[in-house]
């Protein structure tokens, strides 16, 4: 079965102990936690199926801490999102969401993708052997022998996703609040992946940005 671009890109591997954190950078732009009214919930994708998933994830995790938020696909005007829009549309999409309560979008978009090498080191194991035995049945001695397993180079797919929370009741030039980059390699599981980068999202959010009253 064929796997669509933004399904693959909310994929991940997890080790045995548990799954590295996705988010490897992020800035709280506007210097402050503010509480919002209501947040809208927008996942870019052209498969509608991982979008509803997604977006879904995330807005469970916000209304679980006391946040109401909405999927956007679930509102007029932000369902579709998959074709360009001029300013004026942009501009209008933004009052229409401003007049219905909305002063708060989470937008998250692939940013990049490329192929990665990670080095794993090899590991070295020492067992030591008899040299004889003594009458009574012990080892008399013992000489060591190690082994070395060699590197292993670890190829595969990267994906960079940003996500990135505005402001949208504010009309003061740039209405960024918070932005952070997270980083997936080598998807596999969808359900999995999107569910623990959306709580990450949120976590994040909360700790930085988002003020819960």
């Amino acid at each position: 079965m064929k796997i669509t671009r933004f399904a693959v890109i909310l994929l991940f591997t997890f080790a045995l102990v548990g799954c590295s954190s996705y988010l490897t950078s992020s800035e709280n732009v506007g210097k402050t936690k503010k509480a919002y009214e209501k947040i809208l919930v927008l996942g870019r994708s052209k498969d509608n199926t991982t979008r509803l998933k997604f977006e879904n994830q995330v807005v469970e995790q916000l209304q679980a801490n006391g946040v109401n938020a909405i999927a956007s696909y679930t509102i007029d005007g932000t369902k579709n999102v998959n074709r360009e829009f001029s300013e004026s549309e942009v501009q209008n999409v933004k009052k229409k969401l401003v007049s219905a309560g909305f002063d708060g979008a989470i937008i998250t978009n692939l940013i990049n993708s490329e192929e990665y090498t990670d080095v794993i080191p090899g590991n070295s194991s020492t067992t030591y052997i008899p040299a004889r035995y003594g009458r009574f049945g012990r080892y008399y001695a013992y000489y060591p022998v190690t082994t070395w397993e060699p590197d292993q180079l670890k190829t595969g797919i990267k994906y960079v996703l940003e996500s990135s929370l505005y402001n949208i009741k504010t009309d003061d030039g740039d209405n960024l609040q918070w932005v952070g980059r997270f980083e997936l390699k080598d998807p596999t599981s969808l359900e999995r992946t999107s569910a623990n980068y959306s709580k990450e999202l949120v976590g994040a959010l909360l700790k930085q940005s988002i003020d819960v009253n």
